[in-house]
């Protein structure tokens, strides 16, 4: 019996980690944290479990590293957003949004829920949170209001990606009252900053 395996493609580790990272956000998108298996992941990517065993170690650790990858894009979008002078409601807008979608709040939540944390040291995603508070310190807000500033909005943003339409339906707001929440609390940081 012949079997037509299908020639074999050699990867850099960066070229296969990518590919087991963007294979992973499409799962995430389309099934949920569910679709983030291992097994999963392997066959919609074309290669084998052990490769992915081999760059990860675990489901948890390839789950991490896409964390790690979307809310370092995520940040990073803030941070040129900031240093741009966008409006404020812009983007708090896009970071609702993108928290809201393709599964990253709830990644974010099952994180730390799991008790697993990214590591607060030198990492990218601390960086880039210390960036975001250098930025609005520098407009005269004192830099521990800046750091609780950082810490409502991704609150709120988690919070209203993970339980946001129940919740808002419980409290009475329809979509579109509720959509209009990340602007409502750009413009209360705006009047913060005036006091």
């Amino acid at each position: 019996m012949n079997v037509n395996r299908g020639k074999r493609i050699r990867r850099t580790p960066e070229e296969a980690r990518s590919l087991i990272l963007s294979t992973a956000a499409r799962r995430l998108a389309e099934h949920g944290l569910d679709g983030l298996s291992i097994s999963g992941v392997a066959k919609e990517a074309g290669i084998s479990h052990a490769t992915i065993i081999h760059h990860f170690g675990s489901t948890e650790a390839m789950r991490a590293a896409l964390l790690q990858q979307m809310t370092g894009q995520l940040l990073s979008d803030v941070v040129e957003a900031l240093h741009e002078d966008q409006l404020p409601d812009e983007i708090l807008g896009r970071l609702f949004t993108t928290l809201s979608r393709d599964g990253h709040g709830r990644l974010l939540a099952w994180l730390a829920l799991d008790r697993q944390q990214l590591e607060p040291g030198e990492n990218q995603t601390a960086a880039l949170f210390r960036n975001i508070i250098d930025t609005i310190a520098v407009d005269g807000v004192d830099r521990t209001d800046a750091k609780l500033q950082v810490l409502l909005v991704a609150t709120a943003a988690m919070g209203l990606s993970i339980c946001g339409d129940p919740l808002a339906a419980l409290i009475g707001l329809d979509e579109s009252e509720t959509s209009r929440f990340p602007g409502w609390l750009a413009a209360r940081l705006q009047t913060l900053k005036s006091e």
